[in-house]
């Protein structure tokens, strides 16, 4: 049989698997109309089978030569009711006919809102304007699912975007939102269910009061902007009452200091949270140091699943505990302007060793299973870095407080963990069946391990070693 007397419905899933595999989503824009375009190119049959192919079409960039995007339009419009994926960088079009491109842009978006599912928009700062800003404000979206704004943090009025889709978006149920000021309206869009929300000094105040007008979210982020003008967290008079999200089974906060995470979990109450994960960190108050560990774990709701399993990453900075439903991660600067390093760097020990016991203590957490990732190396540590000394009396802690483990794996650096385990710690962990040494997770962490200290402990404590270096 030959290639071109294939039924329509073969070619079409010959091409499925070609832009499956060549054409993904995350494919940048220039090459994702590059193979697209070569498709058409193969012979006839080809063409007139992709042409007709909706998916080929149907993900457009605006950036784009305007002749690409009509192309694409035009395939895309061949289906009866067509479905758009629309981006627009405006700055990966470059300053040339930068006004002709903004009003094209503009048009598009006014014409074809009616057919756009998802949108995704990225506005640096100096690369806006009027046009495109009343586009997105004043055009309704009534089948958009799902937005992604990214603007510039130097945007203080938001690209002067003053309201998304004139409040009329019925559908959309997902967005992810990087501004600067307050979108105050989002509450008006009636099937939001996941948010993502950049979190700034500007918008911090007026947060929590727009959660509390959507009780629908199902799963919030929050994540602090990169840089965040010194501002004295936000006073209310009268008081706020706790909001509660009753909806919120996943909530998220991350890149803000412990100071600002504080403020909003403790104005929050979230009953049904099966995943918090919070990212932050240290902050100096009261001559001490805050981290919002000890808050967030006597929230967790009661978790139908086991929590049979702690992770634990230890880096010279910052710190990870996580286990079934729970993920906590607390890192610290090189110095504190208002603490010297010496008390600064026992004051973060404290913490550290207060943070191990954490689960332990406050929800009776004994894992068969512990996994830790070490990094903290032979360089001499410098500032409030942790140095080998410190972490193998982490690790003392580590096994004090989970001494029932029946498996310990090790990544990253393990040598001063295994050799801690022959030399110091002979009298803990009685229950250790496997000592496991794993390849790290992540790509930039240094595995190593130590054969001597190894085969030591095995001889001694009459276990199995797995160690996958090798």
């Amino acid at each position: 049989m030959s290639f071109d007397s294939l039924a329509l419905e073969i070619l079409h899933k010959i091409i499925k698997i070609v832009k499956d595999d060549t054409i993904q989503p995350y494919v940048a824009a220039g090459t994702r109309l590059k193979r697209t375009l070569a498709l058409t190119h193969i012979n006839r049959t080809l063409r007139r089978a992709a042409l007709g192919y909706h998916d080929l079409w149907s993900m457009i960039y605006l950036e784009w030569h305007a002749d690409a995007v009509q192309h694409f339009l035009f395939y895309a419009r061949q289906r009866t009711h067509p479905d758009l994926t629309v981006f627009l960088d405006t700055r990966a079009a470059g300053t040339s006919h930068k006004r002709a491109n903004h009003k094209r842009w503009s048009k598009f978006l006014k014409d074809e809102m009616k057919i756009i599912r998802v949108l995704g928009i990225k506005i640096p700062v100096h690369h806006g304007s009027p046009a495109l800003a009343a586009a997105l404000s004043d055009t309704r979206a009534p089948r958009l699912v799902t937005l992604e704004l990214d603007l510039d943090e130097k945007h203080v009025t938001n690209a002067n975007i003053r309201r998304l889709f004139n409040n009329d978006a019925p559908m959309l149920s997902s967005t992810r939102i990087h501004a600067c000021a307050p979108f105050r309206h989002l509450p008006k869009f009636p099937a939001l269910k996941e948010l993502a929300y950049r979190v700034t000094e500007r918008n911090l105040a007026g947060l929590l009061d727009m959660l509390g007008r959507m009780p629908r979210l199902t799963y919030i982020s929050l994540k602090g902007a990169v840089k965040w003008d010194a501002s004295p967290l936000p006073t209310h008079n009268p008081p706020l009452k706790t909001v509660v999200l009753p909806s919120c089974t996943s909530l998220l906060i991350r890149g803000m200091n412990a100071l600002r995470t504080r403020y909003i979990l403790s104005r929050i109450d979230f009953p049904t949270v099966t995943y918090l994960d919070v990212h932050e960190i240290i902050a100096v108050h009261n001559n001490g140091l805050l981290a919002t560990i000890f808050e967030t774990l006597p929230r967790l709701p009661n978790n139908p699943h086991p929590r049979d399993t702690l992770w634990l990453t230890i880096r010279p900075n910052f710190f990870i505990i996580h286990f079934h439903g729970y993920r906590f991660q607390t890192e610290w600067p090189d110095s504190f302007d208002t603490i010297a390093d010496a008390a600064g760097f026992n004051l973060v020990f404290s913490l550290l060793v207060d943070a191990i016991h954490g689960p332990a203590n406050t929800l009776l957490l004994q894992p068969s299973l512990l996994y830790i990732e070490n990094s903290v190396g032979a360089t001499e540590a410098a500032g409030l870095s942790l140095g080998l000394d410190d972490l193998s009396i982490l690790i003392g802690e580590i096994f004090e407080s989970y001494p029932t483990m029946k498996q310990l794996s090790l990544s990253g650096n393990t040598p001063p963990i295994t050799i801690a385990l022959r030399d110091i710690y002979t009298h803990l962990l009685p229950n250790l069946e496997l000592l496991r040494i794993e390849v790290a997770g992540r790509g930039n962490i240094h595995d190593t391990y130590d054969g001597p200290s190894l085969a030591t402990i095995q001889r001694t404590r009459q276990i199995r070693i797995r160690n996958d270096l090798l």
